[in-house]
C-alpha cells in the first residue's frame, strides 16, 4: 500500500518537542481513528490497517506510516494534514524541512 515519511529537524529542547509531536498526533488521531502509544521518545500509531511511529529526539521529528487499504485513498490528505500540523506549532526560525 502506501508509506507516508516526514522530517523535520529542529533545535528545541527536548519537553517542548515532545509537546508539539504529541500535539500534532493526537489531532490527527481523532479524525482517522488512529491508537498512539508513547514509549520515551518514540509515540507508536496504530489502526486496524496502519502500523507506524513519531520518533522525537534533541535534533528531529520523524513521523513513518504504513498505510493500510483503510487509509490509502487519504494518504495525500493525511500526509499534507501533518506537514501543515507541523509546519504551524514548530517555529520556522529552529525547524528545518528533510
Amino acid at each position: 500500500m502506501g508509506n507516508i515519511e516526514i522530517i523535520r529537524d529542529h533545535s528545541l529542547p527536548q519537553k517542548q518537542i515532545i509537546l508539539i509531536a504529541d500535539k500534532v498526533m493526537v489531532d490527527i488521531a481523532e479524525e482517522y481513528d488512529l491508537k498512539l502509544q508513547w514509549q520515551g521518545d518514540k509515540l507508536h500509531i496504530k489502526h486496524a490497517h496502519t502500523r507506524g511511529y513519531l520518533h522525537a529526539d534533541a535534533e528531529s521529528i520523524r513521523i513513518k506510516l504504513k498505510l493500510g487499504i483503510f487509509l490509502f485513498p487519504v494518504s495525500f490528505v493525511l500526509k499534507q494534514s501533518i506537514e501543515e500540523t507541523l509546519d504551524e506549532l514548530l517555529p520556522s526560525a529552529v525547524c528545518s524541512h528533510r
